[in-house]
């Protein structure tokens, strides 16, 4: 079969960068009512800190059992396996050939995963929920509805067929690299949607937070410390939010070339790019995939 190809697994919207609680608070209280004045109050002491393993531990957990940032881990494992065959095809006649069977086996593994991502993309198209929460700009919330969940509820039961094409060809009698060319269309679409999304979040994020800066600075002057401690939250927030949408559009854009090589009718025969600068591409967006979705988790 000809060399798998794979695309941005974004179903669930992209993690938000939103400021999310993970204080513990612990009560303290007496243990009986106050009409026992005799009782002392028994104060709960607080848990230990986690200390570096048990936050690994945490954020490993939370990283793998998500189907969407699983698949993150395994983008690193299947374009790092190509990496390194590719850079070792001329010094090793076991490493390299075992990594490229690695990479492709990889490849099938992320076809599987796509089984969930049409009833996603489904509950997305009808409950909005691909637009990253509510907007004052109306077209963010249309365009995340038709172009991006709307798109996959195409993309994936074409990469169904393909699949089906490729595993079971006696049974799925169907040309799946074409099956899989017209899929990578919708997913086109997507990527543009997203990128257009991104923009209009930027440029409405970037106008919240000037206007929340000159209310900071109103605040400094008169010295009023509760508010601008709020204020100062809110303004990290959102530059934690800002943060986040620079790295979807930077992955967007190492998206969009490859979309539109396995768009062609002959990306098989005869791709629009080498096999470097594609897969190049590729595993750089795996790495920033990655990154996006640590630096939410963690802060």
């Amino acid at each position: 079969m000809s060399t798998l190809r794979q695309r941005k697994h974004d179903e669930d919207p992209p993690p938000d960068l939103s400021d999310s609680s993970w204080d513990k608070s612990v009560d303290g209280g007496s243990g009986d009512s106050d009409d026992s004045p005799g009782e002392e109050s028994k104060l709960v002491p607080a848990p230990p800190a986690p200390n570096k393993l048990d936050r690994f531990l945490g954020t490993y957990g939370t990283f793998s059992g998500s189907t969407f940032t699983a698949d993150q881990g395994l983008k690193i494992l299947q374009w790092s396996s190509w990496a390194v065959s590719y850079a070792t095809q001329s010094r090793s006649a076991s490493l390299s050939p075992s990594l490229r069977k690695l990479y492709n086996e990889v490849s099938m593994t992320r076809y599987v995963l796509r089984f969930y991502g049409f009833l996603q993309s489904l509950e997305g198209y009808r409950s909005g929920s691909w637009a990253g929460g509510t907007w004052d700009n109306p077209l963010i919330a249309k365009v995340a509805k038709y172009a991006m969940a709307g798109s996959m509820l195409l993309y994936y039961p074409l990469e169904h067929v393909a699949y089906a094409g490729w595993q079971m060809p006696k049974l799925a009698r169907v040309n799946a690299n074409k099956v899989s060319a017209i899929s990578c269309v919708f997913w086109t679409t997507y990527i543009i949607g997203d990128f257009w999304v991104s923009c209009l979040k930027w440029n409405e994020l970037k106008e919240k937070l000037g206007d929340l800066r000159e209310v900071l600075a109103g605040k400094k002057r008169d010295d009023e410390k509760e508010e601008m401690n709020e204020l100062a939250k809110e303004e990290q927030s959102i530059v934690g939010k800002i943060r986040n949408i620079k790295l979807q559009l930077l992955r967007c854009l190492l998206f969009i070339l490859p979309a539109v090589n396995w768009s062609l009718p002959n990306w098989a025969t005869n791709p629009l790019l080498g096999e470097l600068p594609l897969n190049g591409l590729m595993l750089a967006e795996a790495y920033a995939s990655v990154y996006q979705s640590l630096r939410s988790m963690c802060g």
